[in-house]
């Protein structure tokens, strides 16, 4: 233990012994006892297996059924991946959102997934008077959005099945999509393309085109969108609207460590899909 940090009065002893516990796993040391623990730290044993006690009981530690040793628990990933997903999302998407706007002149979108919901965190309007024209803090549904079906044809298999049990497939309009079993269909297109069409499911009139955003786990944690009038967006620019928007998504995410070839991976098979 560093004997700089008792000398400081404002901090607290069990806080401490907790964290310079957690500190002395790393590579080489992966697992370690109570009396491991308690002879590298000179602490108590009994002090250390109160502590062991309470990290583990908190998910910080696990312990290895077999050799009855600890390890670092799941509980430290998540804290890490709350951390890394707390990042400025919008300040690192503005360039990318930027630069697609300007090449298409549209509204560009950029939201996250709450619940059953997708809310719009950020929106830039095109340059042209009549457009698609989403306020910051909207909610839509899932089923019926580019950007819902963006992140959920990429959550993994039973978060999905979490989101559509007892999902609520209402009519946004007469194109909207009502029923579970075409509603993963469109998915596995979206897993084939790498990117989501809502074609007037949303707002009669409208179309638009949505890619998902991923963290350095892999995980979809947003998407971004264009969305514009049918009349300047007819079916033959589908694909290199889809390409284009693909592209600006697929930046925003190397800028949070995603490094992996998730998009147009192919159809999806999993559990969450029928």
């Amino acid at each position: 233990m560093d004997n700089s940090h008792s000398k400081n009065r404002k901090v607290i002893a069990s806080v401490q012994n907790a964290l310079n516990i957690l500190n002395l796993f790393e590579d080489g040391r992966s697992e370690l006892g109570n009396t491991e623990i308690a002879k590298i730290l000179n602490m108590d044993p009994g002090t250390v297996a109160g502590q062991v006690y309470t990290l583990k009981i908190n998910n910080y530690l696990d312990q290895n059924p077999v050799n009855r040793k600890y390890r670092l628990g799941l509980k430290l990933a998540e804290r890490a991946n709350v951390l890394l997903n707390q990042l400025d999302l919008r300040k690192i998407a503005a360039p990318y959102l930027e630069e697609l706007r300007d090449w298409c002149g549209e509204s560009v979108n950029l939201a996250i997934l709450d619940n059953q919901e997708v809310v719009y965190i950020e929106r830039l309007f095109g340059y042209h008077a009549l457009g698609i024209r989403s306020e910051l803090g909207k909610r839509t549904p899932v089923h019926s959005t580019a950007l819902g079906k963006a992140i959920a044809a990429y959550l993994p298999g039973n978060e999905l099945a979490l989101l559509l049990n007892g999902y609520k497939f209402w009519p946004v309009t007469s194109h909207t999509i009502t029923d579970r079993k075409t509603f993963e269909q469109d998915l596995n297109t979206v897993n084939n393309n790498g990117y989501a069409l809502d074609d007037q499911e949303n707002e009669v009139g409208g179309r638009c085109i949505g890619a998902p955003v991923f963290n350095h786990q892999s995980y979809p944690i947003a998407a971004v969108s264009v969305s514009c009038p049918i009349q300047r967006f007819p079916i033959e620019k589908i694909p290199e609207f889809g390409q284009k928007i693909l592209s600006a998504a697929e930046k925003i995410s190397r800028d949070f460590g995603y490094a992996n070839n998730k998009l147009n991976q192919g159809p999806r098979q999993s559990e969450g899909l029928a």
